[in-house]
């Protein structure tokens, strides 16, 4: 199957930012404008239908837009967005659409279909199991692939600033610590670092600012605060900025901080 490339051009207003806030949460788009917490417990998401063990990179689908006035001919900064759990790339890419910043944006599109959306890998397990850990890690290779080739075929400048949400942070976090040859900087929101994902990163991952909630129940982050102190052991450098009140979803703030990260990032990549 081809992926499919479409052109899409978006007025951010205050009413896009509100959808953005509700279709940007992973859990069945559960969390309300505001940043409002996404359910009641600490458990894992509703579980997602299990994965083959290995994907190719043709498999995985994207979107793609070109924002900030860029042409598309231009060598840009390739920005990878990945949606979380039940979202879909054509609800996801407003997270970004109409930044001033001239990227190349590609949002890859879930591996199976979820609801009314995609999962990236199955959560029949907790967060932190090794199922879900090994899941994560054949996803992230399949992205980490398309990351490549589409790298390959476009005028890209600089390895691939990556982000994601919930899912797509857990992604992000992979991404950044296994296939440092295709990242150059990883900014997951509300995502989180099974046990699994840790072994074999180290120093040579790319700079790493991880977004988080701190009244987040569906990915509480503690765990993701104690993962982030172990990779600065291991000599990664990231840190965590958290958002006071902010439950399982992507605030206003949490998208202003993105942003800026992104513009820096891809300063950096000229």
């Amino acid at each position: 199957m081809r992926p499919s490339r479409l052109r899409r051009c978006y007025a951010w207003s205050a009413l896009a930012l509100a959808s953005l806030v509700s279709l940007a949460a992973c859990e069945r788009r559960a969390a309300p404008p505001g940043g409002g917490a996404a359910g009641t417990g600490q458990q894992a998401p509703p579980a997602a239908p299990a994965a083959s063990a290995a994907v190719p990179a043709a498999a995985v689908e994207y979107l793609e837009e070109i924002t900030g006035g860029a042409d598309r001919s231009e060598a840009l900064p390739l920005v990878v967005a990945i949606h979380g759990l039940g979202d879909r790339p054509e609800s996801f890419t407003g997270l970004l659409s109409g930044a001033d910043v001239k990227v190349r944006l590609i949002v890859p599109r879930g591996l199976t279909p979820y609801g009314g959306g995609y999962s990236w890998f199955p959560l029949q397990q907790a967060l932190a199991s090794d199922e879900v850990g090994q899941g994560i890690l054949r996803a992230a290779a399949a992205l980490a692939a398309t990351i490549e080739r589409v790298a390959a075929e476009r005028p890209t400048r600089g390895k691939a600033i990556v982000t994601g949400f919930s899912q797509g942070g857990a992604l992000t976090f992979a991404l950044a610590l296994h296939h440092p040859r295709v990242v150059g900087a990883a900014f997951p929101m509300g995502g989180w670092v099974p046990s699994a994902v840790l072994p074999g990163a180290g120093a040579a991952a790319p700079a790493l600012v991880a977004l988080h909630g701190d009244d987040d129940r569906r990915v509480p982050i503690g765990p993701t605060r104690d993962a982030l102190a172990a990779l600065e052991g291991r000599g990664v450098k990231a840190r965590l900025v958290s958002y006071p009140g902010v439950g399982h979803t992507v605030s206003g703030e949490m998208r202003r901080d993105l942003l800026q990260l992104i513009r820096d990032a891809a300063a950096e990549m000229r």
